[in-house]
């Protein structure tokens, strides 16, 4: 299709976009201000101190009207988002320009296009009628505001939808009677439902997502919908009640539905839903938790369990640990037959005692003792009894008390001392 026929064929656009039966002027987006360095942001007349209007000018927009087709670039205008809270928009994309108290704003038209909205590559070139006016040299300059004006692009250039944006597979979310869904066009989303479950009872939900899952991004048509995933979306925060069910799996949730998650709780018992209260979920590949100045508490009024495929560790900094059971304490080790290791350095172990052993008392402690160096003892021991001679008038005695054979078999009975589990040092 020729320049001319696009051109014509956006001037139509322009003559027939009408808001309450009044025709208003729509614009395409050329430039955007997005960085305190952009050539664009002029200096102040006004103000020695801040020379750079930088937060005056960013989201600002250069856009060429629809029905002005031969200006040249340098000489187009910036325009201020009307409502800065719908996003910066993309070079090549339709805004409503609108004029309030005698300034006019630029508006983002909806689109069904989440992503790219109604954004066209290289746009300038198709509604441009001569390449030549482009390569213009002028230096005009382009109004921004009342108090400042912003110097026009050094460099010319053929944009597609900016510098760097790529458009995406983005899907809108499915609706709910009543929903309030702010959504970007990079796949997050905050929805506000109360009717989101599947009784469609009165329940309210706050679903904040960050990014639409692959699955849902590579398999779905580009004008599908889709829903919250909260097994497969990037991290997500659900905060619901009563009837929203949590279709929770633990670890990584494949397209077919199966996890990678491998432990089951042995001493835990989880709930068969996640239903019929209030509940928060967070789930990401990776959660981090810091309190950078003060104390965490966690608090339950129920039981609290840690599951986990991989290792437990606590590295407590300098101020040791202190932990107040109300009930007995299991610690197993015998699923998979492993060690259970403590070690104090040249600290001390105490058990059933605070006593340090200075001082007399029933708390005294008592110190373990070591199995094989008793044995050896008790081994010595016997030893020096089977070897006993007695020095009497009639002269010495044989070696050894007329028991011996007792001893023998008490010495043959040593290594029942000894525990085959439990060692100390």
């Amino acid at each position: 299709m020729g320049r001319k026929s696009i051109s014509q064929q956006y001037q139509a656009a322009s003559n027939n976009f009408t808001v309450g039966g009044k025709s208003v002027d729509v614009g395409i987006v050329e430039h955007i201000i997005i960085t305190g360095d952009d050539e664009n942001i002029t200096e102040s007349p006004n103000s020695e101190e801040n020379p750079k209007l930088i937060d005056s000018y960013l989201g600002h927009a250069k856009i060429r009207k629809l029905n002005d087709f031969v200006a040249n670039k340098k000489n187009l205008n910036f325009y201020a988002p009307l409502i800065p809270d719908e996003g910066v928009p993309l070079v090549g994309e339709t805004v409503q320009l609108i004029n309030v108290g005698g300034t006019d704003y630029f508006k983002r038209i909806p689109s069904t296009n989440l992503n790219i909205g109604n954004a066209r590559k290289n746009v300038e070139e198709k509604l441009s009628t001569s390449t030549e006016e482009n390569k213009s040299d002028s230096d005009s300059y382009s109004e921004v505001s009342q108090t400042s004006t912003a110097k026009s692009d050094s460099n010319e250039r053929n944009s597609e939808l900016g510098e760097y944006f790529k458009p995406e597979r983005i899907h809108k979310l499915r609706l709910y009677e009543g929903d309030k869904i702010i959504e970007s066009r990079f796949g997050q989303s905050i929805r506000f439902s109360g009717y989101n479950n599947e009784e469609q009872s009165f329940s309210p939900t706050l679903i904040i997502r960050n990014r639409e899952n692959d699955e849902a991004r590579n398999n779905l048509e580009a004008n599908n919908i889709t829903e919250e995933d909260v097994n497969k979306d990037g991290s997500i925060i659900a905060l619901t009640s009563q009837d929203y069910k949590i279709p929770f799996q633990p670890g990584l949730v494949d397209d077919g539905g199966s996890s990678n998650f491998e432990t089951t709780p042995i001493k835990f018992e989880l709930p068969e839903e996640y239903v019929g209260q209030d509940q928060i979920l967070i789930n990401s590949e990776r959660i981090i938790l810091s309190s950078k100045a003060s104390e965490m508490m966690f608090f339950s009024k129920g039981d609290y369990g840690f599951i986990s495929d991989g290792k437990f560790t606590i590295d407590n900094g300098n101020k040791g640990a202190e932990l107040d059971f109300g009930d007995d304490v299991v610690l197993t080790t015998n699923r998979n037959n492993s060690n259970f290791i403590v070690t104090t350095g040249t600290g001390q172990i105490r058990l059933n005692t605070e006593d340090n052993g200075n001082s007399g008392g029933t708390n005294q402690k008592e110190p373990l003792a070591r199995g094989q160096t008793l044995v050896d003892i008790l081994d010595a021991m016997i030893t020096a009894v089977s070897n006993q001679i007695y020095a009497t008038p009639a002269g010495p005695t044989a070696k050894g008390p007329l028991n011996l054979p007792e001893f023998e078999q008490i010495r043959a009975k040593l290594d029942q001392i000894k525990s085959t589990l439990n060692f100390t040092e």
